[in-house]
């Protein structure tokens, strides 16, 4: 058997022509990025999920679990952060602050989004579902507060992570999981529908603005014009 082993001229990060076996990223705005982040992270623990579930294999759910579980955090971490930056009405420096002082912490940066979700929910149907969601994200935030319980087996002090053995069904995760993610994608629609319409808005206004002070330019105008011409006679 041919046994592989790395080699000093081999390249790790290189293209191909094939269309079909290169990845492409960094294209599209900060917007398309977040979407590709989010996308990849909450799919791929899916993916995870789904095949750690079919192999019936012991080995590969005790062992699948710790990328399923960090992949899902960065989904909804980067989730809150992405309709955070976007939909948010305080200034972008004061939201980079709040996401730099926050780093990882789940419910520090859902705290910031809040408002403008309960903002936007004019029913107590939706601020029950916010709620709900609220319930999800402090459950994870609790779990693993720092995002560092499933990247590593020990902190900084070298101390174990985990601490005792846990039990966790994964089936119910993935589920939880896509409800999250609809309800994000629901909020970003929403969001987004009312942020239009608030600049459209915001657009006929200055337009009736203007056209009130041309008009009243054009009187004034007209006034002083009238006024010259009767000093004259």
């Amino acid at each position: 058997m041919d046994i592989k082993l790395p080699k000093k001229s081999s390249k790790l990060f290189q293209s191909t022509s094939n269309y079909l076996e290169f990845s492409h990223y960094g294209w599209g705005d900060i917007d398309s990025q977040f979407y590709g982040y989010i996308k990849g992270y909450k799919e791929s623990a899916d993916t995870l999920v789904e095949f750690a579930l079919n192999s019936q294999r012991i080995s590969v759910l005790d062992t699948y679990i710790f990328p399923v579980l960090f992949l899902y955090r960065q989904f909804i971490e980067l989730s809150i952060k992405s309709l955070y930056l976007e939909y948010s009405d305080i200034p972008m420096e004061d939201k980079i602050q709040t996401i730099k002082s926050a780093g990882h912490n789940l419910m520090r940066m859902w705290n910031g989004l809040k408002p403008t979700l309960v903002d936007a929910s004019f029913s107590e149907d939706e601020k029950g579902l916010i709620n709900a969601v609220e319930s999800y994200i402090l459950q994870y935030h609790s779990f693993d507060k720092s995002s560092f319980k499933f990247r590593y087996p020990i902190d900084k002090e070298s101390n174990p992570l985990l601490k005792d053995e846990e039990r966790i069904d994964i089936a119910n995760l993935k589920e939880r999981m896509t409800e999250l993610d609809n309800f994000f994608g629901g909020a970003d629609g929403k969001l987004g529908h009312l942020q239009e319409n608030k600049y459209e808005q915001e657009e006929y206004l200055r337009e009736i603005e203007a056209e009130m002070k041309a008009e009243y330019e054009a009187e004034m105008r007209a006034e002083f014009e009238s006024e010259m011409r009767d000093a004259m006679d």
